[in-house]
């Protein structure tokens, strides 16, 4: 199974320690930085896809990693936004928009819950 999880801040490093426990999965990663939290604690050793977030490039994404499930973890700095001002309607519309374009299953991890 091919998993994309866009997103590898703190909440996209808890989920991806998560799913590294099962070998037999195939996991890939969408974040704006370099070096993103998940990075960072040696989760993995650098993202596969390194691109901000945007209605342009999403479905160029999903296209390209082709997986069977999408984890959506990401924050305003995670799709490389910033924190201005109303980036979080922004980027919830993003993902909204993801869940549409894409025609596999998309679960949202919301920051708070993913412990």
């Amino acid at each position: 199974m091919r998993i994309l999880v866009i997103g590898a801040g703190r909440t996209g490093a808890r989920v991806l320690q998560q799913l590294k426990k099962n070998p037999k999965l195939e996991v890939l990663t969408a974040d704006a930085r370099d070096k993103p939290e998940a990075v960072k604690q040696k989760i993995i050793t650098a993202v596969d896809f390194r691109e901000a977030l945007t209605p342009l490039t999403l479905e160029h994404l999903v296209r390209k990693a082709r997986p069977d499930l999408i984890f959506l973890t990401a924050s305003t700095r995670d799709m490389g936004l910033g924190q201005t001002a109303g980036m979080d309607m922004l980027a919830s519309a993003l993902q909204d928009e993801v869940a549409l374009i894409a025609d596999v299953p998309v679960i949202e991890v919301a920051r708070d819950t993913a412990r």
